[in-house]
C-alpha cells in the first residue's frame, strides 16, 4: 500500500467552483430571461396560428356558400334556357306541322294505309 500513488486526481471540464456566485447567478438570470421571452415568442406564434387557423376556417365557409349560391344560380339560368329551347323546339314543330306540305303527306300515307288494309281483306277473303 505504501507504493500507491496518492495524487489528487483532476476531473477534466468539470466547472463546480470555478466561477463566483454573483457570476452565476447572473447567468442564471440570465438564462431565465432567454427562456421566458421564447416561451412569450412561443405563446404568441401559437396565438397566431389558432387565428390564421379560425381565419382559414371562416375563409373556407364563406368561399362554400359562394360556391353554392353560384351552383344555384347557374341551375337556374340552366333551367331557363332548357325552357326557352324547349318552347323553340315546340313552335318550330308547330310550324311544320301547320305548314299544307306536311298535311298533304300525312293525307297521303294514311290512303297508303288504308288502301293496304283493303287489299289484305280483299286477299284474305279471296284465299276463303
Amino acid at each position: 500500500m505504501a507504493n500507491e500513488d496518492i495524487t489528487p486526481t483532476r476531473e477534466v471540464g468539470s466547472k463546480v467552483l470555478t466561477k463566483p456566485l454573483p457570476k452565476v447567478l447572473d447567468e442564471l438570470e440570465g438564462h431565465i430571461k432567454a427562456a421566458d421571452e421564447a416561451s412569450k415568442r412561443a405563446n404568441e406564434s401559437a396565438r397566431l396560428g389558432q387565428q390564421a387557423a379560425a381565419d382559414s376556417i371562416t375563409a373556407s365557409k364563406e368561399a362554400r356558400e359562394a360556391g353554392e349560391k353560384y351552383a344555384e344560380v347557374a341551375r337556374k339560368e340552366a333551367e331557363k334556357a332548357m325552357a326557352k329551347a324547349e318552347e323553340a323546339l315546340v313552335k318550330a314543330v308547330v310550324k311544320r306541322l301547320a305548314r299544307w306540305d306536311w298535311i298533304a303527306t300525312l293525307i297521303v300515307i294514311n290512303l297508303a294505309i288504308v288502301f293496304g288494309a283493303v287489299m289484305l281483306a280483299f286477299a284474305l277473303a279471296q284465299a276463303l
